[in-house]
C-alpha cells in the first residue's frame, strides 16, 4: 500500500551495505547522493541504513523497510566475489529462487567484448566465468531494467519497491539519474509536489534562538514546513542581494524546509524579521 498522503508524497529508504563501510574503510557518498535527488523530487527520504555483508542483516533490513516505504533502494554488495551476497539475500526476504538472467549476460558480453576484455562470464565455464556471472544472478521474479546504455549494470528490482544499486558512486550516481524520475512519476500517478529550502543565516548564540524556533515550528507544523538550525556551518552560497555581505558569516544557518513553497516562504520572512536574520536564498544544496 502506498504511503501517499494528502501532501501527495512519497516516502524513501535506503540499505547501504558493506562491511567496508562499518570497518570504515570506505566513505559512504551514496546516501548523501540519494538523499539529495529524493529532496529535488520531491520524494521524503525516512530512513538510510547501514548493514553488513550477511544474508539475515541485508533481509531483515529490506522486509522492514519495504512494508513502510514507497521506494527502497539498495547500495552495494553486487560484484563476483564470496562478500557480494545482495541479489541473494535479496531472493531470501521475498521468497525468490535466483536464476541466471540470460539479457544481462548478452549485454555483459557485448560491452565488454567492446571494451576489449577476452574472458567472457559463463555459468558454466571456468572458475573466473563462473564468477564474472554471478553478477547477472538475479531473483528469478525481478524486474530488470537497463536505464543507461553505456553500462550492462542492471537496476533489479523486487515487489516493486526494493530496486537494488551498484556501490560504485559513478554507478550508482549515473543509475540513479537515469532511473530515479522516471520511478517517481511512475509510483505517483501525479506530479509530485517538490521541496523548497529556504535558509537564513544568524547572528546569535543558537541558545538565543531556540525559544523562537520553537514558536514558529509549532505555527508551521500544520503545514508540514521543517525547522532546523545549524551552528557553525557556512552554505556553499553567500548572501547575494547586497554585495558588501560577501564576507558576512552567520553565527547559526536556519533551514527551512516544506512542499508549500508560500508557507515557506513567509516563514523565512518571519525568522528574518524576529531574529534580525538574512536571507541566504532557496533551495541551496
Amino acid at each position: 500500500m502506498s504511503n501517499k498522503s494528502a501532501s501527495n508524497s512519497l516516502t524513501g529508504a535506503l540499505c547501504v551495505i558493506g562491511d567496508e563501510i562499518l570497518s570504515g574503510k570506505t566513505l559512504d557518498i551514496n546516501s548523501f547522493y540519494f538523499a539529495k535527488r529524493c529532496f529535488e523530487l520531491g520524494v521524503q527520504v525516512e530512513k538510510i541504513e547501514i548493514v553488513p555483508d550477511q544474508y539475515t542483516s541485508i533481509s531483515d533490513s529490506l522486509q522492514r523497510l519495504s512494508l513502510s516505504h514507497d521506494i527502497v533502494f539498495t547500495s552495494g554488495g553486487i560484484g563476483p566475489t564470496h562478500d557480494d551476497i545482495t541479489y541473494d539475500a535479496v531472493s531470501r526476504a521475498f521468497g525468490s529462487e535466483l536464476a541466471y538472467h540470460e539479457d544481462t549476460l548478452a549485454r555483459m558480453r557485448r560491452i565488454m567484448k567492446s571494451r576489449g576484455v577476452v574472458t567472457m562470464p559463463d555459468p558454466k565455464g571456468t572458475a573466473e566465468q563462473i564468477a564474472m556471472a554471478r553478477m547477472a544472478l538475479f531473483p528469478a521474479n525481478a524486474e530488470v531494467v537497463y536505464p543507461c546504455e553505456e553500462y550492462w549494470v542492471p537496476v533489479v528490482s523486487v515487489m516493486g519497491r526494493v530496486h537494488v544499486f551498484p556501490g560504485i558512486p559513478k554507478l550508482f550516481e549515473n543509475l540513479v539519474d537515469a532511473y530515479l524520475p522516471g520511478l517517481v512519476a511512475g509510483l505517483s500517478g501525479e506530479t509530485v509536489l517538490a521541496f523548497t529550502r529556504a535558509l537564513v543565516g544568524i547572528r546569535q548564540r543558537e541558545s538565543a534562538i531556540a525559544p523562537t524556533l520553537d514558536k514558529l515550528q509549532e505555527q508551521y507544523s500544520p503545514m508540514g514546513i521543517k525547522i532546523g538550525s545549524y551552528p557553525d556551518w557556512v552554505p556553499k552560497k553567500q548572501p547575494t542581494p547586497n554585495e558588501a555581505l560577501s564576507d558576512w558569516k552567520p553565527t547559526v544557518v536556519v533551514s527551512v524546509v516544506g512542499k508549500d513553497k508560500k508557507q515557506v516562504e513567509a516563514c523565512r520572512a518571519e525568522i528574518c524579521l524576529l531574529l534580525d536574520g538574512i536571507d541566504l536564498g532557496t533551495n541551496t544544496p
